[in-house]
């Protein structure tokens, strides 16, 4: 049970009146009009509702004590965090020489009458090279491999893409001296119709990179295919991801791709003959950098150092984002004009006077220097050093953003703020993600209990649950699982903590890619980097992705009369997919538990729930292998391992 809060003083208006009143016998027997059209009376109320104000503000006195309680702990509010994406630069035609797009270029959406533009800047630079073409092999499957790269570059020669009978994993393979991750390429090929039996707009083909993060080929974007299955001339181009890496395949290191023939669906027609190819030419025509919710601000000047300990100054724009290890207080040294950096700190307990240090309050914008305390000696002491008296103080870079209103939409930052040469235009291919407004006071309370619990040290298992989600905006869940958790040892050695991670999503109400539910080693590193720094030592920490359990449901419902058929499998299977779902589903919205299963009992409630039925006539739940998508017929219920969670695949309602 919560302690209860003290009422200083619970008296309220008409309490305050009432007592006034009650004392006017005593100390004014010959007041004896007590309406409220006197004047006395009038005067009682008045000063009744004044002392009621009071009363109210000296209520507050504990909420402030509170907040100061929480100060003294070290709880700040949390600054707002910036929204990401991916931006795709495409260049104005292909150019000879390598195209740089420098670190800090301002992209932006477009402005309206009602809603500004919202400003993102790059955070690396972006070198889009010419492609090195070095080595093009042919394979049946994947093990054995033919060399063709000099039959490509002989117009009168054909390179027979897969089997003279094409079968699934057949695939040519392309591999680049230079790197080419986060490269637009765009593939012109010269081909024969000889890749008969196929829909030119459906050909069953993927193309794939060797994806080293993952161990395994993943898929490319494909934006465009003209060349009808490769059976006439035209252009392949795709989006090469980040994650494309430096690999050996048939004794030779490059950064591959390949072209494989996949097993054509039910509905999809199969090759009979190979397609052929007589050329191929591959360009760089553009290139994917992320970019943040930030606009950027450089060398502003803060004012002079009046030489008194603790002096604060407050930065132009707030409010400001974590800062860049390159982003700092500059000095100005004894030699004027020239600037040297100082180091910021989160506090002054450990600053000593000759150690120029500096804090700086994200939300607010305060830049503060070392205080001057003094010891019950009598003494002063300095915490951290003080800018000498007339020194300029400038601010070097800081970035300031953030919040929700990042989280745009794909296909809207399409202004390039700068002009850049050789590019064209930009756009973001996925919706912006991550952003979060900066702290409330109320949410900081429910904070301060398990910061003072833990003091942000990772010790329990709910500690490391905690500290990830708090490492990284992109984490949505997180699962620790300590040393023999599974109950058979499966938990891992004496040791040993197995944190799993579930990464934000952005669909609810449709199937959730896989390549959406795996942890980019970006953000793997950053939980990982943050939990070392408050594990205890010797405590070895893994991470992972959580595992996945696809499932899929089909269902026949029988519909009131006049229902809309369509509209109501529609709804139904959004309900599905929102109730089976790892970030936000499960009965409290707050996603599938671990190691839970699932019933077609519950089935039958989470569609019962959605709308007013005649009656449910049939549900059949799948399990579906994530590598072929191959469904089993799982009986009334699903069981998953302690470890893993489920998560919807392509569900199939029908109403009559």
């Amino acid at each position: 049970m919560a302690l209860p809060a003290p009422n200083l003083d619970d008296r309220k208006f008409q309490d305050l009146v009432r007592e006034a009143r009650s004392l006017i016998p005593r100390y004014c027997p010959e007041w004896t009009d007590h309406n409220l059209s006197d004047p006395g009376i009038t005067l009682i109320e008045l000063f009744s509702w004044m002392v009621d104000i009071l009363l109210y503000r000296l209520n507050k006195v504990p909420d402030k004590n509170y907040i100061k309680f929480m100060e003294l702990i070290g709880i700040r509010l949390e600054p707002p965090k910036p929204a990401q994406a991916d931006v795709l630069f495409r260049l104005s035609a292909p150019q000879p020489q390598a195209v740089v797009i420098p670190r800090g270029t301002e992209v932006a959406t477009v402005r309206t009458e009602t809603r500004e533009a919202v400003i993102f800047t790059t955070e690396d630079d972006l070198t889009v090279t010419p492609p090195d073409l070095a080595y093009a092999f042919t394979s049946p499957d994947g093990a054995e491999f033919e060399d063709c790269m000099s039959a490509l570059n002989r117009p009168d020669q054909r390179v027979s893409i897969f089997q003279e009978s094409p079968a699934e994993g057949n695939a040519l393979y392309l591999g680049f001296a230079g790197d080419i991750s986060a490269h637009t390429l765009a593939l012109s090929m010269a081909s024969t119709i000889e890749g008969i039996g196929v829909d030119p707009t459906d050909p069953p083909l993927a193309w794939e990179f060797r994806d080293e993060e993952h161990d395994r080929w993943s898929e490319l974007r494909l934006e465009k295919d003209t060349t009808g299955g490769l059976n006439t001339d035209g252009q392949v181009i795709l989006h090469v991801p980040y994650s494309c890496t430096l690999t050996e395949l048939n004794g030779q290191a490059a950064f591959w791709i390949r072209c494989r023939a996949v097993a054509p669906r039910e509905d999809q027609r199969p090759y009979t003959r190979s397609p052929q190819v007589t050329s191929l030419k591959v360009e760089s025509i553009g290139g994917t950098t992320p970019v943040s919710h930030a606009a950027r601000f450089t060398g502003e000047v803060l004012g002079r150092s009046d030489g008194s300990p603790g002096q604060t100054f407050t930065l132009l724009n707030i409010p400001v984002l974590t800062r860049k290890p390159e982003e700092t207080i500059m000095v100005e040294t004894a030699v004027p004009g020239e600037y040297e950096p100082w180091q910021e700190v989160p506090n002054f307990s450990r600053s000593g006077p000759d150690d120029k240090h500096f804090t700086c309050d994200s939300v607010s914008g305060e830049v503060q220097f070392g205080p001057a305390v003094k010891q019950p000696s009598g003494e002063e002491w300095q915490y951290g050093m003080i800018p000498p008296l007339g020194r300029e103080i400038i601010f070097g870079a800081y970035r300031s953003g953030g919040g929700v209103v990042g989280n745009v939409g794909p296909g809207t930052i399409t202004v390039l703020k700068s002009s850049i040469p050789y590019v064209a235009w930009v756009a973001n291919l996925q919706a912006a993600g991550g952003g979060t407004d900066a702290e409330t006071i109320e949410n900081a309370k429910i904070r301060a209990p398990r910061v003072l619990r833990s003091r942000t040290r990772a010790v329990a298992a709910d500690d490391f649950e905690y500290l990830a989600l708090e490492a990284s905006p992109e984490v949505a869940r997180a699962r620790c699982i300590a040393a023999g958790a599974g109950g058979d040892g499966s938990g891992g050695p004496a040791g040993l903590v197995r944190l799993l991670l579930v990464p934000r999503v952005s669909r609810v109400d449709q199937p959730v890619p896989a390549e959406e539910l795996e942890l980019t080693r970006q953000v793997r590193e950053q939980v990982q980097a943050y939990l070392d720094e408050r594990k205890l030592l010797g405590t070895q920490l893994e991470i992972t992705t959580a595992r996945y359990a696809p499932v899929s449901v089909q269902a026949r419902i029988k519909g009131k009369a006049g229902t809309d058929a369509r509209r109501a499998a529609s709804e139904v299977e959004k309900r599905l997919y929102r109730y089976i779902n790892p970030v936000c589903g499960g009965s409290d919205g707050k996603g599938w538990p671990f190691g839970r299963g699932i019933s077609i009992t519950e089935v039958y409630a989470a569609i019962q729930g959605v709308m007013d039925f005649d009656y449910i006539e049939d549900v059949k739940l799948y399990t579906v292998d994530p590598e072929t998508g191959e469904r089993t017929d799982a009986g009334t219920v699903v069981n998953v391992p302690f470890d893993s969670l489920l998560c919807s695949h392509k569900h199939e309602i029908m109403v009559d």
